[in-house]
């Protein structure tokens, strides 16, 4: 039996791929954001991205704000951010980011920085309120201390 090559449909591969899942960091990619994040992996980044926005609002530049934290965890001077807040050491960071993402994650499927942001707002306000616990951390605790770095951080920037 012969096979006609020219009844046969040549297509493209790409068709039959899978589209690349819209995600925060990919965004952040696609706007242009050239920070490589220094002590944070790039989950980690784009959480604290997505929690910033959370806990700011909009209208501040969380992208510019998470670079600037992670850079000074990455220096070392993250505690002289805030003189009025427990320190917060990279580690803290990388663990309440970590826990974040895992309730996120146990909860819709999804990390907490590819939630639509009114999931984002409810899950943060189900925290703070400390209807949502890990067993690991504090999570209200650690989003006030994260707040108060962020806001002394704003006031330096100044």
């Amino acid at each position: 039996m012969a096979i006609n090559l020219e009844s046969v449909r040549l297509c493209n591969v790409e068709q039959y791929l899978e589209p690349l899942q819209n995600s925060r960091l990919q965004r952040l990619v696609d706007e242009g954001a050239v920070y490589v994040p220094q002590v944070l992996n790039p989950s980690q980044f784009a959480t604290l991205h997505a929690v910033l926005d959370c806990i700011l609002g909009h209208d501040f530049n969380a992208v510019r704000l998470a670079s600037h934290l992670d850079a000074a965890l990455a220096n070392g001077t993250a505690d002289s951010l805030c003189f009025t807040a427990p320190r917060l050491r990279a580690a803290d960071y990388q663990l309440g980011l970590n826990e974040l993402d895992t309730m996120a994650r146990n909860l819709t499927a999804f990390s907490f920085a590819d939630l639509t942001p009114e999931i984002q707002d409810a899950m943060v306000g189900l925290i703070a309120a400390r209807d949502l616990t890990t067993r690991k951390l504090d999570l209200s605790l650690w989003l006030d201390d994260l707040h108060s770095h962020t806001v002394a951080s704003l006031a330096l920037a100044d």
